[in-house]
C-alpha cells in the first residue's frame, strides 16, 4: 500500500503511522487534511461539532448525499468512511476550555471556519507543547502555517480579513490545496523534517515571517459562521428546552424552525441559527424557550 511513498528520500514511514493526529473542523479543508492523513496510516481524532449539509457535496470529496440528507455530524460521516484505512477515534462536540483535552496528540490541525476554536487551539497548543497547522480558505486564496513557537492571535490580527465565505464564498479547489499543503506540512514533521513557521499563501505560494508578540486572553461571544445568515451563540440550554416545528433531530443535535428561521441546538447548548442579524440570533436562542 505505501510502496510508492515508500520510494520517497527522508520520510519515515514507521515514525508517521506510529503517530496520533488531531483534526478539528471536517470541513472544507479539514475533511481534506483528515483523508491524506488516513491514507498515511496515521491515528486521526476527529473533532467537529457540526452536521452536513447539501453544500457539503460541493465543498469535500469525503461525504455523500445519504450523509447530508440524514444531517449526520462530519466526525461521525468521516469516521465511517475512513475507518477502513486507519485507526480513527470521532468526538462530536464543541472544542472549549473544558474538554480540551480531546486533542491530546503528537499535531494538531486545524479546519475550522471560526476564529474562537482557533484560539483555543492555540492556547492548549502553548499549554502543552504540542505544535498545529494553521489551515484556511477565503474566496480563491487560501493560508498554511505550522505553529510551535509563533502566537496565532497575533497572527489573525495581522492577516484578519475583512470579507467573509458568506460574501465572498469557497473556491473548492482552493481549499483543497491549503488543506493539502498543510497535509504535506504534517507529514514532514512527524517524519523529523523542518518544517518552518512561516505563513503561506495560496496559491502564490509566497511564505511570510509573522513576528513575535504577546497573546492574549479569549472570550466565547456570538459571531458569523461560514454559511448564509447564519450565526453561532453560545449557551448552557438543552437541546430538548428549544420549542418550534422540529425538522430534524439525532443524537447528537436538534433542528427546529422558529418564526421562520432554522435554529440547530447542539447536546453543549450551543445553536447555530439562520437570522438577518447577530442581535436577532441571539434573541431567537432566547425567545424558543417562551414558545
Amino acid at each position: 500500500m505505501y510502496s510508492r511513498f515508500n520510494a520517497l528520500p527522508n520520510y519515515d514511514l514507521e515514525e508517521i503511522k506510529g503517530s496520533t493526529v488531531a483534526v478539528v473542523g471536517l470541513g472544507a479543508t479539514g475533511s481534506v487534511i483528515a483523508e491524506n492523513l488516513a491514507r498515511h496510516g496515521i491515528k486521526l481524532v476527529l473533532i467537529d461539532r457540526d452536521y452536513l449539509e447539501m453544500n457539503d457535496l460541493y465543498s469535500s470529496n469525503l461525504y455523500d448525499k445519504e450523509q447530508c440528507e440524514k444531517a449526520l455530524p462530519k466526525a461521525k460521516a468521516a469516521e465511517s468512511k475512513l475507518s477502513s484505512i486507519t485507526k480513527v477515534e470521532a468526538h462530536v462536540t464543541d472544542l472549549a476550555e473544558d474538554n480540551k483535552q480531546i486533542l491530546d496528540s503528537d499535531l494538531i490541525m486545524d479546519g475550522t471556519d471560526n476564529i474562537e476554536t482557533r484560539y483555543l487551539i492555540g492556547e492548549y497548543s502553548k499549554d502543552n507543547c504540542v505544535p498545529w497547522i494553521y489551515t484556511s480558505a477565503l474566496g480563491e486564496r487560501g493560508f498554511s502555517m505550522f505553529i510551535e513557537e509563533k502566537c496565532f492571535k497575533c497572527l489573525f490580527d495581522r492577516i484578519r480579513p475583512k470579507d467573509s465565505c458568506e460574501s465572498n464564498g469557497i473556491m473548492r479547489e482552493i481549499s483543497s490545496i491549503a488543506g493539502s499543503k498543510s497535509s504535506l506540512k504534517a507529514v514532514k514533521y512527524l517524519s523529523g523534517v523542518e518544517v518552518k513557521e512561516k505563513l503561506e499563501i495560496i496559491p502564490e505560494m509566497d511564505a511570510y515571517d509573522v513576528g513575535e508578540c504577546t497573546c492574549e486572553g479569549l472570550e466565547l461571544k456570538t459571531s458569523q459562521v461560514c454559511g448564509e445568515n447564519k450565526f453561532q451563540v453560545h449557551g448552557n440550554r438543552k437541546p430538548s428546552s428549544f420549542s418550534g416545528e422540529e425538522i430534524v433531530s439525532n443524537e447528537y443535535l436538534r433542528r427546529i424552525r422558529i418564526e421562520g428561521s432554522q435554529v440547530t441546538i447542539f447536546n453543549s447548548g450551543r445553536a447555530i441559527i439562520e437570522a438577518e442579524s447577530l442581535e436577532r440570533a441571539e434573541e431567537l436562542y432566547e425567545k424558543s424557550s417562551d414558545i
